[in-house]
């Protein structure tokens, strides 16, 4: 059995504030928004997937802020998103650093999720 495309789904406080916090930091409108639930998909086919945690069936027991967010980029390109994130106003948690997999920095989104955007050595 093949999965055709991946779905990352995040428990949000507020929907409005999510929407726009991932409009702005992915550069793209959702397909789907609504109350609660919105969508955004990825070049790759990735879906992501933002849900009210107040509405989900069975209810969301665990804390926000608990789930990582891998973004991939090329070694340039760190810095630049993190520069261009920080004009966003979008709160950082680590600024880039180099690490021994590669250089990355670490952002939260509204619900305190982390944010990690990287580049691999090599």
């Amino acid at each position: 059995m093949t999965c055709p495309a991946t779905t990352i789904l995040l428990h949000v406080a507020d929907m409005v504030a999510s929407t726009e916090f991932y409009r702005g930091i992915l550069q793209r409108e959702p397909v789907d928004a609504g109350d609660a639930f919105t969508l955004f998909v990825m070049d790759s086919g990735t879906t992501l997937g933002l849900w009210r945690r107040d509405v989900i069936d069975s209810p969301a027991h665990g804390a926000t802020g608990s789930i990582e967010l891998g973004f991939r980029h090329d070694h340039d390109a760190v810095d630049a998103c993190h520069a261009k994130w920080t004009a966003q106003g979008v709160a950082m948690m680590m600024p880039p650093t180099d690490r021994p997999f590669g250089r990355s920095f670490v952002a939260l989104d509204p619900d305190g999720h982390w944010l990690r955007v990287y580049a691999l050595n090599g």
